[in-house]
């Protein structure tokens, strides 16, 4: 009887959260109005995405791939490009970004995921600057460092209700919200499904997951894959958010900021790299008021971080919610 009224206890807690969470995000832009916090918010959903499913690879795949940044890059590129020369809108743009990127990840996956270690590591690494030198130097087409600016938000029609403007920032927001929120279901989907603990098997123990039928090449492309296609797609909406994209996009530093989203918002799950993408992107610019101790003050919260959370914020979330069982428990 305790126990299936702590589970009770538990799904209402569940469901609480879950209400304040959808009414929170429906009302965020009410409450923030349309300046620079609803762009950090906006741009905390851009990179969740990102941060998300450079979470499956390097989380649940156990594969520690530093150029993350690049397939991010090849979805803003590839949908800037269809906008300005084909007038292609980013609903088309963020599909052919997508399936451009994952293309881009078979072909390197087929080449660098037969070893693992510093090897891979440094390939990936190699790939994201090789991509940021394309962008700088094939100006015929990319305009080298001055970048594809006029990437226009787009507009949806709407039978008896006109159209609607993405250009508005709470409009924008909306998308961004509406498109993370799928991308990170589906992510998480895919996690907890058979394919998901395949990952983990690969992850854990690779030739104990091959004697068990989990093919480690066959799950490593996969997550490989499925992790760039879903970085392809929030390019594609960092473009047209923008409004321009540049070889800036593939600076190793964005690779580095998406992993300490994964890795401080917690290893081996989607919702914490979710998590870590709106704290480590709003973090650093509200601390731009003290910007002789920025850095200081940022990477010594990472310190203690990693000193008394090492599962990241995750940790600190299931803390928390033991100690409101607790209280809860005792009234």
């Amino acid at each position: 009887m305790a126990s299936s009224s702590a589970d009770r206890g538990r799904s209402r807690l569940r469901l609480v959260a879950w209400a304040l969470g959808v009414a929170a995000a429906l009302a965020c832009p009410w409450v923030l109005g349309e300046g620079y916090h609803l762009h950090l918010v906006i741009m905390s959903l851009i990179f969740a995405i990102a941060a998300a499913s450079l979470g499956l690879i390097v989380g649940y795949a156990g594969l520690l791939s530093l150029g993350h940044t690049a397939f991010f890059g090849l979805g803003a590129y590839v949908s800037a490009l269809l906008f300005l020369h084909g007038g292609v809108p980013l609903w088309g743009g963020m599909l052919a970004g997508a399936t451009v990127a994952a293309a881009v990840a078979f072909l390197l996956g087929r080449a660098i995921l037969g070893v693992r270690g510093h090897r891979f590591v440094i390939v990936t690494v190699a790939f994201a600057e090789i991509m940021r030198l394309v962008a700088y130097n094939w100006v015929d087409v990319t305009r080298g460092p001055q970048g594809l600016p006029g990437i226009l938000a787009p507009t949806l029609a709407l039978p008896g209700l006109g159209a609607i403007d993405f250009a508005a920032k709470t409009n924008f927001y909306y998308l961004a919200l509406a498109v993370a929120f799928a991308c990170i279901a589906l992510l998480s989907r895919i996690a907890r499904s058979p394919l998901g603990w395949g990952f983990l098997a690969l992850r854990e123990n690779e030739q104990l997951g091959e004697s068990i039928g989990v093919g480690a090449f066959r799950h490593a492309m996969l997550a490989f894959v499925i992790g760039a296609f879903f970085a392809g797609i929030g390019g594609a909406l960092y473009a047209h958010y923008l409004n321009i994209v540049s070889p800036d996009v593939f600076f190793f530093s964005n690779t580095t900021m998406l992993l300490v989203m994964v890795v401080m918002g917690g290893l081996g799950t989607i919702v914490g790299p979710v998590v870590g993408a709106f704290v480590f992107t709003a973090l650093p610019e509200y601390l731009r008021v003290a910007s002789d101790y920025r850095l200081v003050f940022f990477g010594s919260l990472l310190i203690v971080a990693v000193l008394f959370f090492p599962r990241g914020l995750v940790e600190l979330g299931e803390r928390v919610a033991a100690a409101w069982r607790h209280f809860a428990g005792r009234r």
